[in-house]
């Protein structure tokens, strides 16, 4: 296993993404803190589902854009597991409007949790990553950052701040073993796309190379790599998992 003994945190994991890279890390030995805001039902399941495997797992309830719930979130994960090795800042919401439609509130509700949300949980984790020796930091941006064609531009301007605070987080953190790198998926099977009409869900299939939508599981892989061994040497990196449908 190739994270046996570890111990992470991911946000946002009670469905989606989320779920599949807190159970993908599971599978290969971490023990993990379940987080959520308003799906208790389905946390309590994933905390089930990986205790079954013969892990440890918790569940915190914490809005990532509030300071004090990171705060207490992370506390429960030190209390609970020992100490937080890997954080996967995963929480998101999506908002499909552009410039226009979208109002001043709604810009920084998605700003706050998208991109400050990543900020604020790693902050709250970094102190003790340095004091341990190391750790490992995992953000999920979005093609959309990249292209600034997929979803709204709230979400767009987010996704594309994550990657450049990943790069900031990656130079400040490399000398005290703190790697720091991002995904960014795209077209993945989860909740956050079904606003699409049929039509629109014909072109875009026919855009990807692959043909077909991601599997979370495809992008919880990426994330057990870069926690792993695996990804020893990288860190500012952004991993690309969409299907070929940006080649750049």
């Amino acid at each position: 296993m190739r994270l046996e003994g570890k111990k992470a945190i991911v946000t946002g994991a009670s469905r989606g993404l989320g779920r599949a890279i807190a159970l993908a890390l599971a599978r290969e030995g971490a023990d993990v803190l379940v987080n959520y805001v308003s799906r208790e039902e389905q946390a309590k399941e994933l905390v089930a589902a990986i205790q079954e495997m013969g892990r440890r797992a918790i569940r915190c309830r914490a809005d990532v854009s509030d300071t004090v719930q990171i705060r207490r979130m992370v506390e429960a994960a030190i209390a609970g597991l020992g100490r937080v090795d890997i954080l996967v800042n995963n929480a998101g919401i999506g908002l499909p409007k552009g410039p226009l439609e979208t109002t001043e509130a709604e810009w920084e509700k998605v700003l706050r949790t998208n991109l400050t949300g990543v900020f604020l949980c790693s902050q709250a984790v970094i102190p003790g990553m340095i004091a341990q020796g190391g750790g490992r930091i995992i953000n999920i941006s979005s093609m959309a950052g990249k292209s600034g064609t997929l979803g709204g531009s709230a979400y767009c301007a987010a996704k594309a701040g994550v990657i450049g605070l990943t790069k900031s987080l990656a130079n400040a953190l490399a000398r005290h073993n703190i790697l720091v790198n991002a995904i960014a998926p795209a077209l993945i099977d989860t909740e956050i796309l079904y606003w699409r009409t049929e039509e629109q869900w014909k072109e875009t299939l026919e855009s990807i190379p692959l043909k077909r939508l991601g599997n979370p599981n495809d992008l919880a892989e990426a994330a057990v790599y870069l926690a792993s061994n695996g990804g020893n040497f990288m860190t500012g990196a952004t991993l690309d998992v969409n299907g070929g449908l940006q080649m750049a």
